[in-house]
Protein backbone atom coordinates (compact mmCIF):
# COMPACT_ATOMS: atom_id res chain seq x y z
CA UNK A 1 0.00 0.00 0.00
CA UNK A 2 1.52 2.93 -1.32
CA UNK A 3 0.75 5.94 1.38
CA UNK A 4 1.52 9.31 1.53
CA UNK A 5 0.76 12.34 3.72
CA UNK A 6 1.33 15.83 3.55
CA UNK A 7 1.22 17.61 7.33
CA UNK A 8 1.02 21.22 7.15
CA UNK A 9 1.94 23.42 9.96
CA UNK A 10 -0.18 26.48 10.94
CA UNK A 11 1.33 30.08 11.78
CA UNK A 12 3.73 30.97 9.16
CA UNK A 13 3.05 28.19 6.85
CA UNK A 14 -0.08 28.19 6.49
CA UNK A 15 -1.49 31.50 8.27
CA UNK A 16 0.09 34.55 9.57
CA UNK A 17 -1.30 37.60 11.46
CA UNK A 18 -2.49 40.52 10.18
CA UNK A 19 -0.31 42.56 12.71
CA UNK A 20 -2.84 41.89 15.62
CA UNK A 21 -2.18 40.20 18.99
CA UNK A 22 -5.30 38.13 18.95
CA UNK A 23 -3.99 34.40 19.13
CA UNK A 24 -1.44 36.11 21.49
CA UNK A 25 -3.44 37.78 24.24
CA UNK A 26 -6.03 35.02 24.48
CA UNK A 27 -3.00 33.19 25.21
CA UNK A 28 -1.40 35.07 28.00
CA UNK A 29 -5.13 35.48 29.20
CA UNK A 30 -5.77 31.90 29.19
CA UNK A 31 -2.34 31.35 31.45
CA UNK A 32 -3.18 34.24 34.02
CA UNK A 33 -7.32 32.30 34.24
CA UNK A 34 -5.52 29.16 34.44
CA UNK A 35 -2.99 29.86 37.50
CA UNK A 36 -5.73 32.22 38.54
CA UNK A 37 -2.80 35.30 38.28
CA UNK A 38 -3.77 39.07 38.67
CA UNK A 39 -0.60 40.45 37.06
CA UNK A 40 -0.05 40.63 33.22
CA UNK A 41 2.51 37.59 32.14
CA UNK A 42 5.42 38.38 29.15
CA UNK A 43 5.06 36.48 25.79
CA UNK A 44 8.90 34.55 24.73
CA UNK A 45 10.05 36.23 21.33
CA UNK A 46 11.76 32.58 20.56
CA UNK A 47 8.34 30.84 20.21
CA UNK A 48 8.51 29.80 16.74
CA UNK A 49 8.33 25.88 16.21
CA UNK A 50 7.57 25.57 19.96
CA UNK A 51 4.29 23.48 21.01
CA UNK A 52 1.30 25.84 23.04
CA UNK A 53 2.50 23.49 26.40
CA UNK A 54 6.00 23.88 25.74
CA UNK A 55 5.58 27.98 25.53
CA UNK A 56 2.77 28.15 28.52
CA UNK A 57 5.62 26.30 30.49
CA UNK A 58 8.20 28.28 29.70
CA UNK A 59 6.59 31.85 30.36
CA UNK A 60 5.15 30.38 33.63
CA UNK A 61 8.77 29.48 34.45
CA UNK A 62 9.94 32.81 33.72
CA UNK A 63 7.00 34.19 36.22
CA UNK A 64 8.20 31.92 39.12
CA UNK A 65 5.94 29.91 38.82
CA UNK A 66 6.50 26.16 40.47
CA UNK A 67 6.78 23.45 37.94
CA UNK A 68 4.14 21.25 39.85
CA UNK A 69 1.39 24.34 40.00
CA UNK A 70 2.55 24.90 36.05
CA UNK A 71 1.90 21.01 35.36
CA UNK A 72 -1.67 21.08 36.74
CA UNK A 73 -2.76 24.07 35.39
CA UNK A 74 -2.21 23.04 31.40
CA UNK A 75 -5.62 21.41 31.17
CA UNK A 76 -7.21 24.68 32.72
CA UNK A 77 -5.21 26.17 30.33
CA UNK A 78 -6.70 24.47 27.21
CA UNK A 79 -9.92 25.37 28.09
CA UNK A 80 -9.51 28.95 28.47
CA UNK A 81 -7.71 29.19 25.57
CA UNK A 82 -9.70 27.79 23.22
CA UNK A 83 -12.81 29.96 25.48
CA UNK A 84 -10.76 33.27 24.64
CA UNK A 85 -10.13 32.92 20.84
CA UNK A 86 -14.13 32.85 20.57
CA UNK A 87 -14.47 35.22 22.78
CA UNK A 88 -12.97 37.27 20.03
CA UNK A 89 -13.41 35.21 17.16
CA UNK A 90 -14.21 38.07 15.14
CA UNK A 91 -11.15 39.98 15.74
CA UNK A 92 -9.31 36.41 14.91
CA UNK A 93 -10.97 36.75 11.54
CA UNK A 94 -10.08 39.58 10.84
CA UNK A 95 -6.42 39.14 12.04
CA UNK A 96 -5.68 35.50 10.27
CA UNK A 97 -4.44 36.07 6.91
CA UNK A 98 -4.05 33.08 4.20
CA UNK A 99 -0.96 33.38 2.64
CA UNK A 100 -0.64 33.60 -0.51
CA UNK A 101 -0.33 30.24 -2.78
CA UNK A 102 -1.83 28.17 0.23
CA UNK A 103 -5.84 27.90 -0.88
CA UNK A 104 -4.68 27.00 -4.15
CA UNK A 105 -2.17 24.31 -3.40
CA UNK A 106 -4.86 22.95 -0.59
CA UNK A 107 -7.50 22.37 -3.26
CA UNK A 108 -4.93 21.13 -6.37
CA UNK A 109 -4.05 18.41 -3.50
CA UNK A 110 -7.24 17.28 -2.47
CA UNK A 111 -8.28 16.85 -6.41
CA UNK A 112 -5.52 14.73 -6.51
CA UNK A 113 -6.41 12.73 -4.00
CA UNK A 114 -3.53 13.03 -1.22
CA UNK A 115 -4.81 13.28 2.05
CA UNK A 116 -3.62 16.70 4.10
CA UNK A 117 -2.88 17.06 7.93
CA UNK A 118 -1.58 18.98 9.88
CA UNK A 119 1.65 18.98 12.20
CA UNK A 120 1.60 21.80 14.89
CA UNK A 121 2.29 23.30 17.96
CA UNK A 122 -0.86 24.54 18.66
CA UNK A 123 -3.60 22.45 20.67
CA UNK A 124 -5.52 20.33 18.66
CA UNK A 125 -9.11 22.15 19.64
CA UNK A 126 -7.30 25.57 18.95
CA UNK A 127 -6.13 24.23 15.09
CA UNK A 128 -9.47 23.31 13.82
CA UNK A 129 -10.58 26.58 14.95
CA UNK A 130 -8.29 28.85 13.90
CA UNK A 131 -8.43 27.06 10.48
CA UNK A 132 -12.00 27.45 10.56
CA UNK A 133 -11.84 31.33 11.45
CA UNK A 134 -9.46 31.63 8.01
CA UNK A 135 -11.36 29.24 5.83
CA UNK A 136 -9.45 26.18 4.96
CA UNK A 137 -10.53 23.32 7.22
CA UNK A 138 -12.25 21.83 4.37
CA UNK A 139 -8.98 21.03 3.00
CA UNK A 140 -7.78 18.87 5.94
CA UNK A 141 -8.20 15.58 7.62
CA UNK A 142 -7.67 16.65 11.63
CA UNK A 143 -7.85 13.08 12.70
CA UNK A 144 -4.75 11.79 11.23
CA UNK A 145 -2.75 15.05 12.49
CA UNK A 146 0.10 14.88 15.53
CA UNK A 147 -0.67 18.45 18.13
CA UNK A 148 0.83 20.08 21.04
CA UNK A 149 -1.98 18.93 23.00
CA UNK A 150 -0.70 15.00 22.00
CA UNK A 151 2.82 16.03 23.19
CA UNK A 152 4.81 19.13 24.57
CA UNK A 153 7.52 17.59 22.69
CA UNK A 154 7.43 18.21 18.66
CA UNK A 155 9.60 15.79 18.31
CA UNK A 156 7.45 13.21 19.09
CA UNK A 157 4.76 14.09 16.65
CA UNK A 158 5.71 12.01 14.10
CA UNK A 159 5.12 9.01 15.15
CA UNK A 160 1.76 9.99 16.67
CA UNK A 161 0.25 10.47 13.29
CA UNK A 162 1.78 6.78 11.93
CA UNK A 163 0.40 5.29 15.02
CA UNK A 164 -3.08 7.00 13.61
CA UNK A 165 -2.62 6.05 9.89
CA UNK A 166 -1.64 2.21 11.11
CA UNK A 167 -5.32 2.76 13.46
CA UNK A 168 -6.83 3.80 9.98
CA UNK A 169 -5.18 2.19 7.16
CA UNK A 170 -3.48 -0.92 8.64
CA UNK A 171 -0.07 -1.98 9.58
CA UNK A 172 1.18 -1.13 6.26
CA UNK A 173 0.81 2.07 6.60
CA UNK A 174 3.86 2.28 8.98
CA UNK A 175 5.64 2.95 6.00
CA UNK A 176 4.17 5.96 4.90
CA UNK A 177 6.01 8.55 3.02
CA UNK A 178 5.24 11.69 5.55
CA UNK A 179 6.07 14.84 4.03
CA UNK A 180 6.19 17.68 6.81
CA UNK A 181 5.81 21.45 5.52
CA UNK A 182 7.12 24.26 8.05
CA UNK A 183 8.60 27.41 8.38
CA UNK A 184 11.23 26.99 11.41
CA UNK A 185 13.92 24.79 12.02
CA UNK A 186 12.14 22.93 14.70
CA UNK A 187 9.89 21.83 12.18
CA UNK A 188 12.51 20.50 10.07
CA UNK A 189 14.18 18.53 13.43
CA UNK A 190 10.90 17.36 13.73
CA UNK A 191 10.25 15.78 10.19
CA UNK A 192 13.90 14.51 10.67
CA UNK A 193 13.22 12.79 14.53
CA UNK A 194 10.00 10.71 12.80
CA UNK A 195 12.01 10.00 9.51
CA UNK A 196 9.77 12.09 7.73
CA UNK A 197 10.90 14.09 4.86
CA UNK A 198 11.14 17.68 5.31
CA UNK A 199 9.88 20.43 3.49
CA UNK A 200 11.32 24.17 4.69
CA UNK A 201 9.41 27.38 3.29
CA UNK A 202 10.50 31.17 4.11
CA UNK A 203 7.09 32.52 4.64
CA UNK A 204 7.71 32.83 8.61
CA UNK A 205 10.33 34.42 11.12
CA UNK A 206 13.45 32.60 9.52
CA UNK A 207 15.29 33.18 5.96
CA UNK A 208 15.80 31.10 3.38
CA UNK A 209 19.11 31.35 4.24
CA UNK A 210 19.02 30.23 7.87
CA UNK A 211 16.36 27.83 6.90
CA UNK A 212 19.31 26.31 4.59
CA UNK A 213 21.90 25.80 6.89
CA UNK A 214 19.39 22.77 9.34
CA UNK A 215 19.43 21.00 5.49
CA UNK A 216 15.56 20.58 4.60
CA UNK A 217 14.80 18.12 1.65
CA UNK A 218 13.11 20.64 -0.09
CA UNK A 219 13.36 24.59 0.59
CA UNK A 220 11.25 27.22 -0.70
CA UNK A 221 10.78 30.78 -1.21
CA UNK A 222 6.92 30.52 -0.37
CA UNK A 223 3.87 28.43 -1.91
CA UNK A 224 3.15 30.85 -4.40
CA UNK A 225 4.06 28.62 -7.45
CA UNK A 226 1.76 26.29 -7.16
CA UNK A 227 2.56 23.90 -10.08
CA UNK A 228 6.57 23.79 -8.79
CA UNK A 229 5.58 23.37 -4.85
CA UNK A 230 2.94 20.89 -5.99
CA UNK A 231 5.43 18.89 -7.96
CA UNK A 232 8.36 19.53 -4.74
CA UNK A 233 5.75 17.80 -2.38
CA UNK A 234 4.86 15.00 -4.25
CA UNK A 235 7.52 13.90 -6.44
CA UNK A 236 10.84 15.12 -5.02
CA UNK A 237 12.39 11.88 -2.81
CA UNK A 238 15.67 11.95 -1.10
CA UNK A 239 17.65 8.78 0.81
CA UNK A 240 18.21 9.67 4.53
CA UNK A 241 21.74 9.90 3.79
CA UNK A 242 21.85 12.77 1.48
CA UNK A 243 20.32 16.41 2.53
CA UNK A 244 21.48 18.46 -0.55
CA UNK A 245 17.82 20.20 -0.40
CA UNK A 246 16.89 21.28 -4.04
CA UNK A 247 15.58 24.97 -3.96
CA UNK A 248 12.56 26.00 -5.50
Amino acid sequence: MDVKIILWDIDGTLVRSNGGRVAVNAFLRALCLSCQLEHELPYPYDSAGKTDPQIALEILAAASIAESRASQALEAFAEHYLMELKRQQQALITDLRVLPGVSEILEVLTQRGIVQSLLTGNLEPVARFKLACAGIEQYLDFDLGAYGSDNADRSRLVPIVRQRLQRRLGPDASQADIVVVGDTPRDIACARAGGARAVAVATGNFTKHELEAHRPDVLLDDLTDTHAVVEALLQYSSSLESRQAPIV
